[in-house]
This record gives C-alpha cells, structure tokens and sequence, in this order.
C-alpha cells in the first residue's frame, strides 16, 4: 500500500473536516504523548521487546492500536485515513527501519481496510509549533512546597484538567492477591478499599506511606534508570507478595506511573511462581495494563532471571493462580514456539502455567530457547 507524506496544514484541515473518519497515531515516547499530544489521537506505546522482535516488519494490530474503540472502527471500515507522527523527522522515507513510525507504517500498510496511510511531515513539534489549539498540554505543577504538598497538588492537577492515561480507572487484577497501578492510584483509599488492598509494595525513588488506612507497607527505592540493579530486589519482592497472599490479603504493586518499575516486578513474580518465560510473562502484564513499557536495562535483568527461573523449577514452584485470557494474536508474536494457545473464551489453566513436567529433566528437550533470548 502507497504510504505519502502530508504537511501539517493538511492535517489541519482533515482534522476540521474529516475527523470521524481519520484516525492520527502518535509514535512518540509514552511520556511526550502524555504531556502534550493533538487531540483525538493515540499512543502506540511500543516496549523495547516488541521493537525487537518486529524487526522493523509488522507487529500484531493491538498494539500498534491499543485504543479498543479506535481498533474496532479501524477494523469495521469507518477510517479512511490514518496519519502516522514522530518527534521531527521530514519525510517518512528517513524513518530509520527499527523506529516505531517505520513499525507501525509497515503495520498498517497491511491492512485490508483500505485506509490511506499518511505520514506527517515535521513530525509533532512542526504541528505544535503551527497549531497549538489542537493540541492538549498537561499543566505543570508548582514544585514549592513539601513532598506531600506536591504529591496532593499534583493529583488534583491532573483531576482538574488532564489526568495522564496511567492513572486512568483502577489498579488491575494480575492474580486474585496482586494488583498493579500507579502512585496516584495507591493514594486513592476508594480504589484500595473496593478492591479490598491489604498491603502497598512501592518501588519507586520515593516512600509514600500512606497516612490513612492500615495496610502492609514495604518500600523498595528503584529509579527508573538504566543504571538500577532492579533484579537485586526481586527475591525481596516475592518473598512480600508471597506473605500476603499467605496471610489472605491483596497487595497492590506500584510506582510512580506503573510502567515501568511495578510491572517488572509483577513480572518476576509470575515468571518464578508460574514458572513461565518473559516472553509469555510480559503478555500477560501486557494484556491487563496496556500501558506497560519497563526499560531495556529492566527487561535484559528479566532475562537473567528466566534463567534462573527455569535452571531452578520445579523446587521453587508454586500452586498456579488462575488468570483471565490474553489475546492470541499477541501472545503468538511473542512465544510462537509454546504448543498451547491463549483461548479468550474458555480459559484453562494449563495455558497460563506451563506443567512443572515440562520442566522436569526426562523432558527437558521440549523448551526451545526462548524467542527473545534467541535475538543477537
């Protein structure tokens, strides 16, 4: 399918015009899209892994459109157009062959919809600097003031005018006792209360004890940052979860968005205690907090431990939990070498937990190298 490129007095004039039938993709970081995108449009939000494994080709349509209303109009036929952007870049020929945009235009060029793909010319900083009235910008806050008083007078900001896509809703059901989400929904005592939260694991640079409330409190200070050894507190962080679950109570899991730091550890703990690969373990997370993207430093100390993981079951197993079903679509992109499939129907326990015979050494020939690991 022919790809163009359009200026931004083009897409302008669509959007004024056309705009039930035209669908803009922003490609950018998850965070630039959050502090200021053109309205109406939607993130991709590609994770470092997906990037990998695509290799510049397609991805699988869910996530390069995560947005489910945007996704079913695109799949019914009522878009005619979808304009893909990035940061800068002039043309979509100088898109660099493993960046989102090149992804995502390779994506939706193999669409049967017949939609027009187009790419804009300058990228999001052009339109920005053209059009400021169509766009939305997340206000910044007053940095004075104590730690408390910025955490309150954030929180209300983005109440009163924009909140940022993760802290939309309530935090997500992993298993039936571990639940992950964001800062601003660990200081929601009506989330926590309806969701019956027991405990609060923060893994984040800043303690936020709650000051309300009786909860199980244990605070793990990670950055987000390349640099950070997060794998040094994963076994710290089971042994928590594995308490409370013990105790009969639930845990939410957060840090400051829940992108990045939480869920690499909701993903450590599913992968030791269901005996499960990261490619399988990050779809899982995947499917319930779309949202997801840990860094690439994070995502290589998960590899490690899928070593560790598999080196070490089936001592360290323990009674699988059961799950709600993820896309199939997805979860083949990722672990195309696993002989069951996710049925979004009717699920089976055996799919989200591979049998601890399947780990067992008469057997051990059965787990290929894992499609990740396999990548140079």
């Amino acid at each position: 399918m022919k790809v163009s490129s359009i200026d931004c007095r083009r897409l302008r004039k669509i959007i004024r015009k056309e705009c039930g039938s035209c669908l803009i993709v922003d490609c950018r970081p998850y965070f630039s899209f959050t502090n200021s995108n053109i309205k109406g449009s939607v993130n991709v939000n590609l994770n470092s892994v997906v990037v990998r494994r695509s290799r510049g080709g397609p991805v699988p349509l869910q996530f390069v459109i995560p947005d489910e209303r945007a996704l079913f109009r695109l799949r019914e036929g009522s878009i005619s157009a979808i304009v893909a952007l990035d940061d800068r870049t002039s043309h979509w020929q100088k898109l660099k062959k493993d960046s989102v945009a090149q992804i995502v235009i390779n994506t939706l060029s193999h669409l049967a919809s017949g939609a027009n793909i187009c790419f804009l010319k300058g990228g999001y900083e052009n339109f920005h600097s053209q059009y400021p009235e169509l766009c939305t910008e997340v206000k910044t806050v007053d940095q004075s003031g104590s730690e408390t008083e910025k955490r309150v007078n954030s929180h209300s900001e983005k109440l009163s005018h924009h909140k940022p896509d993760y802290d939309q809703g309530k935090p997500v059901e992993i298993l039936p006792f571990l639940y992950l989400g964001s800062a601003y929904h660990a200081s929601r005592q009506d989330y926590l209360s309806d969701l019956h939260i027991t405990a609060l694991l923060n893994v984040s640079r800043r303690d936020m004890q709650p000051a309300k409330g009786h909860y199980d409190y244990k605070w793990i200070p990670v950055e987000d940052s390349h640099m950070a050894d997060i794998s040094s507190h994963f076994q710290e962080a089971i042994e928590f979860i594995d308490h409370v679950k013990q105790s009969g109570g639930k845990v939410l899991v957060h840090c400051e968005a829940g992108i990045s730091r939480s869920p690499t550890i909701c993903m450590a703990y599913i992968m030791r205690t269901q005996q499960l690969r990261l490619d399988a373990a990050f779809d899982i997370i995947k499917q319930r907090r779309a949202v997801i993207s840990p860094n690439f430093s994070f995502m290589g100390q998960l590899l490690q431990f899928e070593s560790e993981v598999l080196s070490m079951a089936p001592a360290h197993a323990a009674t699988p939990e059961p799950a709600t079903p993820c896309a199939p679509e997805s979860a083949s992109f990722f672990a195309n070498d696993f002989t069951t499939t996710f049925n979004t129907k009717n699920f089976e326990p055996s799919v989200f937990t591979l049998p601890t015979s399947y780990l067992q050494a008469p057997v051990h020939h059965q787990f290929k190298l894992s499609p990740i690991t396999a990548l140079p």
